[in-house]
């Protein structure tokens, strides 16, 4: 299941989660492809708790046949204030995949933080997916500034410009933006090659029911008997038209850019009250993120089923 050994990846990643649903399907995406080698994960609070998000994911890798891939927790809250997903949403979250096997030891010893510091400092060149909250990158910039080096592409799932937000008492913010705007500021400040996957762009890609009747007919290997077992715990969501790709559609964006269409954008945020989160353009900057403000829903569906498929 996943990459051929022999393949040789044209994308080494470092996955940085919060390890709720679409989380799981973006890293079930990524370990079917022969062009992506995961090179460590990283656990931030969000969704899940860090513990066990950690315990989520590696349940994950073993059940794809990737146990070696090291699993790092992190930053437990926000840089600053208390602000986290709804407690129910939370529960949901520490279930997930618990249908699975157990994989022991979950984590390594060393935290998210720290493991960041010693790889971002120098060595190999690599992208990054960052898919919940940006502390666990904001805590190992207070320490290190020079952070950055090895980066070629920040994939970010986060944030909303255009579209509205999805955070009831934020209205103009999503929720990765919500969690901890100061370290979302702290990587805007970076100069990294920062690209954001933001409600502007993953509005525009829905999960469907009709999708999932799709990958449930199918059920022809262990990757879509998965996808399908994540999807249902959203099913609600899903019939009630407020499920979308995120992850996914980030992660796809990852390997193939052409799925959205970007603009060059000098943005910062907003971090205070009901606009906690917003982002916002800032016209006397230059551009520091590459934004994504559409993208193509049936070509991120056709792309996410083949790979399923392999």
């Amino acid at each position: 299941m996943g990459a051929q050994p022999g393949a040789q990846p044209a994308h080494t990643v470092l996955v940085d989660t919060d390890a709720g649903a679409d989380d799981l399907l973006a890293l079930l995406f990524l370990l079917q492809r022969s062009d992506v080698r995961i090179e460590a994960i990283t656990i931030v609070h969000g969704l899940a708790e860090p513990a066990a998000g950690a315990e989520s994911v590696a349940r994950l890798l073993a059940y794809c046949h990737r146990p070696g891939i090291p699993i790092y927790i992190g930053a437990a809250k926000p840089l600053e204030g208390t602000a986290a997903f709804p407690a129910e949403w939370r529960a949901a979250a520490r279930q997930l995949l618990r249908q699975l096997p157990a994989s022991h030891p979950p984590a390594q010893a060393e935290s998210a933080p720290t493991y960041l510091k010693r790889r971002l400092l120098n060595g190999a060149p690599l992208d990054v997916l960052a898919l919940g909250p940006l502390t666990n990158f904001a805590v190992a910039l207070r320490e290190e500034p020079r952070l950055g080096r090895p980066i070629r592409d920040f994939v970010w799932m986060g944030g909303a410009l255009d579209a509205p937000g999805n955070v009831p008492t934020a209205p103009k913010a999503e929720w990765n933006a919500f969690l901890d705007p100061l370290a979302l500021e702290t990587v805007l400040n970076t100069g990294w090659p920062l690209r954001f996957v933001g409600l502007d762009a993953t509005n525009q890609v829905p999960v469907s029911l009709g999708d999932l009747e799709r990958l449930e007919a199918l059920r022809l290997n262990p990757a879509t008997w998965l996808a399908v077992e994540l999807l249902r715990t959203e099913a609600d969501s899903i019939a009630a038209g407020l499920y979308f790709a995120w992850d996914p559609l980030a992660a796809a964006v990852l390997v193939d850019p052409g799925l959205a269409r970007f603009e060059h954008l000098a943005l910062g945020v907003r971090k205070r009250a009901n606009e906690r989160g917003r982002l916002l353009r800032v016209p006397a900057l230059k551009p520091n993120v590459t934004y994504a403000t559409a993208a193509e829903a049936a070509r991120f569906r056709r792309i996410f089923l083949a790979t399923m498929l392999l």
